[in-house]
């Protein structure tokens, strides 16, 4: 991972407003997470377990931070993280039929695909400061940083 590059991009977050993702960190830890894309099921199940803890994140003091398929910008954010891109084929790899069933038994849908649907995810916990606690690049589409591991980086529960 190349931090400074990470800190330094800026991309917009979900009210439009450009924000230096360094700054996010500077005084917390946060759990950043980058999704392959809004409408895979897998992130989509993966984005919703951590939004179930979000309050758990917060009494720790630290946050979450979800970084999709966007623009150029959103490449180089994920490409200074050095988050991996798998082949189209790649896509379908059999390590990741279990996970996949995992989530539509579990409710989650394919919906619209996002750009670069190649590239995979990543779940770091960086902060507060230039501190990397915690990071999982995802190998295959359903490789996601086991969470008990992600929450044990994290402070304990802030007073």
């Amino acid at each position: 991972m190349d931090l400074p590059l990470l800190e330094e991009t800026t991309l917009r977050d979900s009210e439009g407003a450009e924000r230096r993702l360094g700054d996010l960190w500077a005084d917390k830890p946060v759990i950043v997470v980058f999704l392959r894309h809004f409408g895979c099921h897998l992130c989509r199940e993966h984005a919703t377990i951590l939004r179930e803890r979000y309050e758990e994140v917060t009494s720790r003091g630290a946050d979450i931070v979800a970084i999709g398929t966007g623009s150029v910008r959103y490449a180089e954010a994920a490409n200074a993280a050095a988050v991996k891109s798998v082949t189209p084929f790649g896509l379908f790899s059999p390590r990741s039929w279990p996970g996949a069933w995992t989530a539509r038994k579990n409710g989650h849908k394919v919906h619209k695909a996002g750009k670069r649907v190649t590239q995979l995810g990543a779940t770091f916990v960086i902060g507060a400061g230039s501190q990397v606690r915690f990071d999982h690049v995802d190998q295959h589409t359903a490789d996601h940083a086991d969470l008990e591991q992600v929450f044990a980086s994290l402070p304990e529960r802030v007073a």
